[in-house]
């Protein structure tokens, strides 16, 4: 196991948080997209909410 060094970790663990981070930034942006088409999909059928 010289391969798993404290530095293979440390980089290892940085690129998983990195990632987790551009996806649910990712993950964020499509959700509000979703949400934004949605309530103007429900104004048009329901009209404005009061």
């Amino acid at each position: 196991m010289d391969w798993l060094t404290n530095e293979a970790l440390f980089y290892g663990g940085l690129s998983v948080l990195v990632c987790s981070l551009v996806l649910g930034i990712v993950y964020y942006a499509f959700s509000y997209i979703r949400k934004v088409r949605l309530n103007i999909q429900l104004d048009e059928e329901y009209g404005k909410e009061l």
